[in-house]
């Protein structure tokens, strides 16, 4: 039998743990025994360090006298200051907070295995991590460095929450240079702190300060690539450049139609376009998608590949696509003036805008005008003239789009028109300007026809029991919408129980054109649950829709093409039931892998945007802005520029005083001056510091830039697709 080895300070917490970790509780005396190994009486040395772990609280004791550990996994949040803490879905609301003395050797986004124990008098709960679970990254960026000890190279990590890394110098190194910004793959991760983390260069990503370097930066850190494996090349350069004959053999020929594209003056992708005609009962609108499905097989290289992105990423100077640009831009983009296979959906409505009639065609278009949003609005206002065809079509259009508002403003729709921002960037990939981004129009005629195609399809998905994948969005949950009452209740504003949408329809009204407008609109939308994919039909709680998927951008998501694949083998009479059932066990997967691609995408949008404005600002310091409140934490108070950009005041910078936070109103209130801080409040304030990598603006208040010196408000009785 192996002799066990004696406990010492070093290894002893680690034995415990070991120990008791997926244990059922134990006996103290036994686990006291087990520690002591080979030793006949555990030493008085044991006992106390035993005893100290439990009066700590690392150790649960129950009334019998067994003792067991409480653990958890998460994901670790590392702070710049050098702590962390690991957040589980698990426990919402209550992270375990980890000093920077127990990390181990775990970073930021690593998920980790974590012991737990609860203090008296603190605030949540303390941990210690044991294990890491999972590296959440197998590259980092960083700048290329040479230690001040000598011996080799290193990478000093962008994001100063990660690791520097050991790289060895290749055999080829003539391009190396001190402060090249670099691309390296992680290969040894080593539990102890105290040991290097090593990695071999993979890319040189260029100088700091060249255009697209930051992005190609973040697109690393992100996992985002923008070049495709050489299978699904391969399979899109097979693709036809025009539509042949057969390819038109089955579907409806509407190439003789007055079909139109509207979209930005710079999109590429046209996956939609629309025809609306005037009848005697109403309006019949036709939304016209791009049949990508028919040209991206199932279970193909492109198909693979496309389920696996999930969607297109609009970063802030380039778009990531989802399919190869010889198919999202050329043979399934809806171009001008040439034939393009379609998937339509017909639409009757009755005059106020009612839908009475939804038909499902495999078709073959060719769009007669390629209109831009600015031409549109142009045209609606008056100030472009175009021939009568066009011109009747748009201003139907038009008419149709206010009596589709309306009635989703009737049942209740929640329309979050929160302002956008468009960062100006020059040619050398700097940015110059942030201007707010326009809505006209034709953004709402497109975006009330998308809708009402995307609600029409469901329709039929339900009606035919296809194994189809809705876009659904739940309730929000009642822990949210209670914090979001208190934060309400602090502007003067009442929100009745149970929440419906048209609640919520009727705050948003009230707060317009207020100054705790994007407040109110903000902290609303990040108390709702977020939408997601899923093959059982919930209906959408913000849109009030009872049923709703997508249907209308199969060039740039997945969950479309997926629509589209099922109902064209519907339509072809060639849904099997062996099709439908692998199908069915399929789409659960497929919806939930699209969600989380989705949410990535999201994620790095934002950052790439985030990143710019940094940038933005950094050239700013010590100017001074006039902004809102628009946050207050027990650490500062979060502000608003009127261009929309927002960072921190920190609680060390604001006026000298003991400043008491208040979670119930949302306020800081200082005990010596009786000075208030809270939401909505204006301030001015002066730019203090910049960190462009971690995306953070930190403001300072202007030494008289208080509006509202000692109260609060008065009480009072980004990227344009959006995703619904």
């Amino acid at each position: 039998m192996a002799r066990q080895r004696k406990s010492t300070p070093e290894n002893f917490f680690e034995q415990l743990f070991a120990l008791l970790y997926k244990s059922e509780p134990i006996p103290e005396s036994a686990v006291v025994s087990r520690l002591a190994g080979d030793q006949k009486t555990p030493s008085k040395a044991l006992y106390r360090a035993f005893s100290e772990l439990r009066r700590e609280g690392w150790l649960v004791r129950d009334f019998e006298g067994n003792v067991a550990v409480k653990t958890r996994v998460g994901v670790l949040r590392v702070n710049p200051r050098g702590f962390g803490f690991v957040v589980s879905p698990a426990y919402p609301e209550d992270d375990v907070f980890v000093p920077a003395r127990f990390l181990l050797s775990a970073t930021h986004d690593d998920r980790v295995l974590v012991w737990v124990r609860h203090v008296s008098g603190s605030p949540g709960p303390e941990g210690r991590i044991m294990d890491v679970v999972e590296r959440a990254h197998t590259h980092l960026v960083g700048r290329l460095d040479r230690p001040k000890s000598g011996g080799g190279w290193c990478v000093i990590p962008r994001d100063l929450r990660r690791p520097v890394v050991q790289v060895q110098r290749p055999s080829d190194f003539s391009r190396w240079r001190l402060g090249l910004i670099v691309s390296c793959r992680i290969t040894e991760w080593p539990l102890d702190p105290r040991r290097p983390v090593r990695g071999v260069v993979d890319e040189i990503l260029g100088q700091a300060n060249e255009p697209g370097v930051d992005v190609r930066a973040l697109m690393v850190e992100r996992h985002l690539h923008s070049t495709f494996p050489q299978d699904v090349i391969h399979e899109a350069d097979a693709l036809p450049d025009m539509v042949r004959e057969r390819d038109m053999a089955g579907r409806e020929d509407l190439t003789d139609r007055l079909v139109v594209t509207i979209d930005g003056s710079d999109a590429k992708d046209l996956d939609d376009a629309i025809s609306v005609e005037v009848t005697e009962n109403g309006w019949r609108v036709g939304v016209h998608i791009a049949d990508v499905s028919y040209y991206v097989p199932e279970g193909s290289a492109l198909d693979m590949e496309a389920r696996r992105r999930g969607t297109s990423v609009y970063l802030v100077d380039r778009v990531i696509p989802m399919l190869p640009e010889r198919l999202s831009n050329g043979i399934a983009s809806l171009n001008p003036h040439v034939p393009r296979l379609t998937m339509t959906a017909w639409i009757d409505l009755d005059k106020h805008g009612n839908r009475q009639a939804v038909c499902i065609a495999r078709t073959v278009i060719e769009s007669k005008y390629r209109l831009t949003y600015d031409q549109v609005n142009q045209v609606i206002a008056g100030e472009l003239a175009v021939d009568e065809a066009l011109g009747e079509l748009l201003a139907s259009a038009h008419e149709l789009c206010n009596q589709l508002n309306a009635t989703r403003v009737r049942r209740g729709a929640v329309d979050f028109d929160l302002p956008e921002t468009k960062v100006v960037l020059g040619d050398d990939g700097h940015p110059v300007d942030i201007v707010p981004r326009s809505r006209g129009i034709s953004e709402s005629i497109i975006e009330e026809l998308m809708l009402l195609a995307n609600e029409a399809v469901a329709g039929e998905l339900i009606r035919h029991h296809l194994p189809g994948l809705f876009r659904v969005h739940e309730e929000p949950g009642d822990d949210k919408m209670d914090q979001f009452r208190e934060l309400i209740g602090v502007l003067g504003y009442r929100l009745p129980k149970p929440v419906t949408p048209k609640s919520l329809q009727k705050l948003l009204a009230d707060v317009k054109g207020k100054p705790e407008e994007r407040v109110v609109n903000s902290a609303l939308l990040r108390s709702m649950k977020q939408a997601r994919y899923g093959p059982i039909n919930i209906g959408h709680f913000g849109l009030a829709s009872r049923e709703y998927t997508h249907f209308t951008s199969p060039i740039r998501r997945y969950p479309d093409l997926w629509v589209h694949r099922v109902l064209a083998l519907h339509l072809a009479h060639q849904l099997s039931d062996a099709d439908r059932e692998r199908l069915e066990d399929l789409v659960q997967e497929v919806g939930e892998t699209s969600s989380a691609r989705e949410r990535e995408a999201m994620e790095a949008e934002r950052d790439s945007v985030e990143m710019k404005e940094a940038e933005y600002m950094r050239e700013r310091l010590g100017e001074e802005y006039h902004a809102v409140i628009s946050g207050v934490t027990n650490f500062g108070i979060f502000v608003e520029l009127p261009n929309l950009i927002e960072g921190l005041i920190r609680m060390e910078e604001l006026p000298q005083d003991y400043w008491v936070f208040d979670p119930v109103h949302y306020r800081l209130t200082g005990e010596r001056t009786g000075r208030i801080f809270q939401l909505g409040q204006e301030v001015d304030v002066v730019v203090a510091a910049v960190d462009v990598p971690l995306r953070r603006i930190d403001f300072r208040l202007k030494p008289t830039g208080v509006s509202q010196t000692g109260q609060g408000p008065k009480r009072r009785g980004r990227k344009s697709r959006r995703r619904r």
